[in-house]
């Protein structure tokens, strides 16, 4: 699985929340740039193995424990 980082900018003035690519200039909102608040790293959704073919992200694995006596 690829990813990538974004950004998570809010309002102080109104509590708006926006989320933008790493490097973009600061979102403006109520007439000011709104305040970096996180980072967060977030899975591309156009790499090929990202797609339904790919079920090891959404299944979980088996674990078998030990069988009981009959």
């Amino acid at each position: 699985m690829k990813t990538h980082n974004a950004s998570i900018y809010h309002c102080v003035t109104c509590g708006r929340v926006v989320h933008t690519e790493l490097g973009t200039e600061p979102p403006q909102c109520c007439g000011h740039a709104m305040a970096k608040a996180f980072t967060e790293t977030v899975p591309d959704s156009n790499v090929a193995g990202d797609q339904a073919g790919d079920s090891s992200q959404t299944t979980p694995p088996v674990i078998k424990g030990p069988q009981k006596p009959r």
